[in-house]
């Protein structure tokens, strides 16, 4: 059994796409004048804002997401919600003594703004933008094994971003990609997650199982 269980925010616990697609657009269109065309948008949310808007054409991307993101995001906030079964498998491994905890690229303000809900009782820690270098650095993932005082050879990460697995890996960690968030199954296998997960109960397999869990792209789970 793992001792800790850590999670990427977006696209892993929360399905955010909606909201960071119209934030991006509603940043976007304050400067460019237009609205950005949807498929243009749905290309870069997988991206870091700032990266984001400036792919779509904003020429200080930088200023402009200093001054329109935090608004844009708390106005389209409602439009994100908690991934389907994510609630109970944390449910299931809190009751096992799983430590568990998120590491996101957000900035701590923005969890207020989000429809938690029990996440927030679930979790053993946070660690936001703001508490160390940001991933693809291992040391949101470090800070947050520290905090759970759990090695890393006894802890897995749950992440949706080629980011994740880097940053995961490079804390020595195992990655579990979640092939529901950001990026599909075949990116994220290419990437070397060490297991490719297609549902969030599949987690609970990966964290309460001594062998190594091999999960196949139909949703099938065998151990090895």
């Amino acid at each position: 059994m793992s001792g800790a269980m850590l999670y990427d925010l977006d696209g892993v616990i929360v399905d955010s796409r909606a909201l960071v697609a119209a934030a991006l657009s509603d940043v976007a269109t304050n400067v460019l004048g237009r609205r950005p065309e949807p498929d243009a948008v749905t290309e870069v949310i997988h991206l870091p804002p700032v990266q984001a808007l400036g792919v779509l054409g904003v020429t200080d991307p930088i200023e402009a997401f200093d001054d329109g993101f935090d608004d844009a995001y708390a106005t389209h906030a409602g439009e994100a919600a908690l991934v389907p079964g994510i609630v109970q498998v944390m449910r299931r491994l809190h009751l096992q003594g799983v430590r568990q905890a998120v590491v996101t690229l957000q900035r701590r303000h923005r969890l207020a703004l989000l429809n938690l809900g029990d996440v927030a009782t679930l979790m053993d820690t946070f660690v936001t933008f703001e508490d160390a270098k940001p991933k693809p650095a291992p040391d949101p993932v470090l800070t947050a094994l520290a905090r759970l005082d759990v090695a890393p050879r006894a802890a897995w990460f749950v992440g949706d971003t080629v980011t994740d697995i880097i940053a995961g890996h490079a804390a020595g960690v195992r990655v579990a990609a979640a092939a529901w968030g950001y990026s599909t199954a075949e990116v994220l296998q290419q990437a070397g997650a060490d297991v490719v997960l297609t549902d969030p109960t599949q987690i609970t397999t990966v964290a309460l199982t001594e062998v190594a869990v091999a999960v196949s792209y139909d949703g099938t789970a065998s151990g090895s």
